[in-house]
């Protein structure tokens, strides 16, 4: 089977022109990973306030998501979200340096106890949901209230999520 290509916007469904709009304004461009899914135009049109709700603002702060999404990226190997979200996460307040230490986290000096505590989750949950254990719940649980790690939760999911449909399909890195 030949490489799927994201949906050109000429050739979008009526039902998204306007998410094409938006995304040429904010980007310039149609981001590949969001022309990818106007395959399927009822998919986007729901997954774009489904990721806002998850990513937007919450009840955690943008830096505890961005450095979710960024271990879960890595463990994935996703280079579209890895790019995506290393451009997001300095707008967050992730370093340049946390991001080069992330495979490392747990004796990194760069992360304090917050922060490794929302990595080590992240990276457990992204394992497989049956790799979380108590220690991993205790730890985030001193952190968060039981709402934030339901949050935490839902950025870990989107992430995989994401970096699934991206590698899957080979989508082109085109953001950050």
């Amino acid at each position: 089977m030949a490489k799927i290509e994201p949906v050109p916007n000429d050739k979008a469904a009526p039902e998204v022109q306007e998410i094409y709009e938006g995304m040429i304004k904010k980007f310039g461009k149609m981001p590949g990973f969001y022309g990818m899914m106007a395959h399927v135009p009822g998919a986007l049109k729901q997954f774009i306030p489904l990721y806002t709700a998850i990513m937007g603002k919450g009840g955690v702060e943008a830096k505890y998501k961005e450095l979710a999404y960024l271990e879960t990226a890595q463990i994935n190997g996703c280079e579209y979200c890895g790019r995506a979200h290393t451009a997001t996460g300095k707008k967050a307040g992730v370093t340049d340096a946390q991001i080069a230490a992330l495979t490392f986290y747990q004796r990194s000096p760069l992360f304090d106890e917050k922060e490794k505590a929302v990595l080590l989750y992240a990276e457990r949950l992204t394992r497989g949901a049956a790799a979380v254990r108590q220690g991993a719940l205790d730890a985030i649980s001193q952190h968060f209230t039981p709402e934030q790690v339901v949050e935490l939760t839902l950025v870990v999911c989107v992430a995989n999520f994401t970096n699934r449909f991206n590698d899957s399909l080979m989508i082109t890195p085109d953001l950050g």
